[in-house]
């Protein structure tokens, strides 16, 4: 079934996806990752999702705003980052980011050494993320509980709060 029809108005989903070219973002995850067969599937199903989300909007459906915050684990070299990009490409694609960029971190960059410091960095990370999507390499090592003067704790604080009023 390609065509739909709603609200008086003919929608062909297969000319709606083709026009947002998220297959060459899914051919390229196939060559590019190896395997990973129910990561892929995962990709296909939210990039169908946030598809028919949009078609919904444009219509003037009753929509829930998809959740858009994701959280990829795994061994290094299982390709987080690669999988990250392709998300990014998708979002970009389909209207639900401004810019389509990624900005990849690591710990480094959001917590600061002293006292003060974590807040201002943070936030500035997050200041250049914004439109895009913001990759925090190794995340897990944000929260240190065996160093009672470790800022990573208020990283966390931050990045948390961020996402819990921007949603989408």
């Amino acid at each position: 079934m390609d065509t739909i029809y709603t609200n008086n108005t003919l929608v062909n989903l297969q000319e709606e996806y083709d026009k947002t070219k998220i297959q060459e973002i899914i051919d390229e995850l196939e060559k590019e990752l190896i395997g990973l067969k129910p990561v892929k599937t995962r990709i296909k199903e939210i990039a169908a999702l946030l598809l028919i989300d949009r078609l919904r909007n444009k219509l003037n459906l009753v929509s829930g705003s998809p959740g858009l915050h994701m959280s990829f684990t795994g061994s290094p070299g299982t390709g987080k980052t690669t999988v990250a990009m392709k998300m990014a490409d998708i979002l970009y694609r389909l209207g639900y980011i401004k810019k389509g960029h990624l900005l990849t971190v690591t710990r480094d960059d959001l917590v600061g050494q002293y006292i003060g410091h974590t807040a201002p960095k943070t936030k500035e990370v997050l200041k250049q993320a914004m439109g895009g999507v913001l990759f925090i390499d190794e995340a897990y090592y944000l929260y240190k509980p065996d160093n009672e003067r470790d800022y990573g704790a208020e990283a966390i604080e931050i990045l948390l709060q961020v996402m819990e009023n921007q949603r989408e």
